[in-house]
């Protein structure tokens, strides 16, 4: 008589599938009901942890069964192998949100944010991001093809016997099954190709030429940093790396626009304190604030007085450049989605006319279309991480998922008399999502117009 142990019994990858749904419902409920229980508690920003679920982990739950559905067709035979991918999956779930959760927490403060576990969170969703995004272009594709075929209403072919040819490709399906575990595969290699790519720093140097820009002025080297997002990966050896390079650029003048921070508790931002402290510049350094950075503008604006930072916060500066006067802005992000175009001239009716040359520092380069018009010769943002997903064709040029919908992801936009830069930052906030879009420190050279005859420059 022989033994049939559980894991062999042939119906249990469905059985798996089955305890992975039920599973996946009761970590979507969780979050939901943490992150009630936090707002009830009156914690700062707990609502993002609801709003999480339908928005990220909902989509994620789906990509998620849907691939171990995929792994159960083409593992027949293997319940045990399917049984532990199970509960491995349930482990890297469980990490993700534990890392989700503790979020907040100082980066010294949970064994969660290690060295190597740290990476398990983020590659988790990523990957499944990414594989979310191939399934979603699978079901275009085949729904296209169904359009076509009713166009067409093409036949299928005979064989000599008589037979359908779609009769005839088992094994071509068994193929298909093993070339999907492998497809399934690649995002989550993709994504882990991500962490070193998300800390190749380097220097891109651009030329930006300006419809107004005086002669004055002409060749001002401003370095621009934004999104550093200073804990978690972004630590004290990197921060060096960051400022070292900057350094070595030269720069005239260094601009940040916003998000230094991670939403964490307790002092893990101190290396960041302590590198820009070490930036050099003839005129300084700015910033304006980022959506990340209002858990306590005014201890940020403090600390970043002390490290020599001067942050700008709906205001107007005028430095004087080897005698020849600039004028350096920056706007404070504005969470509200609507009427942004009425909230800009209300701020920029507040500020001295303008007469000189004028560089403006605003985090998302989504409101460059909303700004008035003639309020500034460049506008510098950051914010879209440069499209975090690409292919980068050169310097400032790429193709995003950020960019084909419609939003400025990075390099030079133009608007009558002014232009923006999008820098492709420094650093990530959360999850590891750099896949062909590498991290910059962006070096301008600011040109004043040259004449050229028959041109038309706006």
């Amino acid at each position: 008589m022989s033994t049939v142990w559980p894991w062999s019994d042939r119906r249990q990858p469905a059985r798996s599938g089955s305890a992975v749904r039920l599973w996946l419902c009761a970590v979507n409920l969780a979050l939901v009901a943490i992150g009630l229980y936090l707002v009830a508690a009156g914690a700062r920003r707990a609502i993002w942890v609801v709003v999480l679920v339908p928005v990220a982990f909902a989509p994620f739950a789906y990509a998620r069964l849907r691939l171990h559905r995929s792994l159960c067709r083409a593992l027949p035979n293997h319940p045990a192998l399917i049984a532990l991918l199970a509960v491995l999956g349930a482990g890297l779930d469980a990490t993700m949100v534990g890392q989700l959760i503790n979020a907040r927490a100082a980066e010294a403060g949970s064994w969660l944010n290690g060295p190597v576990i740290g990476w398990a969170g983020p590659v988790w969703f990523s990957g499944h991001a990414l594989l979310l995004l191939g399934y979603g272009l699978l079901g275009l594709g085949r729904a296209l093809r169904r359009v076509l075929r009713l166009v067409w209403q093409r036949p299928r072919p005979i064989t000599d016997a008589g037979v359908r040819s779609d009769e005839l490709v088992v094994g071509r399906r068994e193929f298909l099954q093993q070339a999907g575990m492998l497809g399934a595969a690649a995002p989550f290699a993709i994504s882990l190709s991500g962490v070193p790519l998300s800390y190749a720093f380097r220097v891109d140097e651009h030329e930006i030429e300006l419809p107004h820009w005086p002669q004055a002025l002409d060749g001002l080297r401003v370095a621009h940093l934004s999104d550093i997002h200073v804990g978690g990966g972004m630590d004290r050896e990197r921060l060096r790396r960051v400022v070292a390079l900057t350094n070595g650029a030269r720069p005239d003048l260094v601009v940040h626009t916003g998000d230094f921070l991670t939403h964490r508790r307790g002092d893990f931002d101190a290396p960041l304190y302590e590198s820009l402290a070490a930036i050099t510049a003839p005129y300084g350094q700015w910033a304006c604030l980022g959506n990340h950075d209002f858990d306590d503008p005014t201890r940020l604006e403090r600390k970043l007085h002390d490290a020599g930072v001067i942050l700008l916060r709906d205001r107007v500066a005028a430095v004087a450049v080897d005698g020849h006067p600039l004028e350096i802005a920056g706007l404070d992000f504005l969470f509200e989605r609507f009427a942004l175009g009425d909230a800009y001239r209300r701020i920029v009716a507040g500020w001295p006319a303008r007469r000189v040359a004028r560089l403006l520092l605003n985090h998302d380069p989504r409101a460059f279309a909303a700004l008035p018009d003639g309020c500034a010769d460049l506008v510098l943002s950051g914010h879209t991480h440069g499209g975090h997903i690409g292919i980068q064709l050169g310097s400032g040029h790429a193709i995003t998922v950020v960019g084909l919908a419609g939003i400025p992801d990075q390099g030079i936009f133009r608007r009558p008399g002014m232009r923006l830069f999008v820098t492709r930052c420094v650093g990530f906030y959360g999850y590891p999502m750099r896949v062909g879009i590498p991290p910059e420190i962006a070096l301008l050279t600011l040109r004043a117009p040259s004449p050229r005859q028959g041109s038309a420059r706006i």
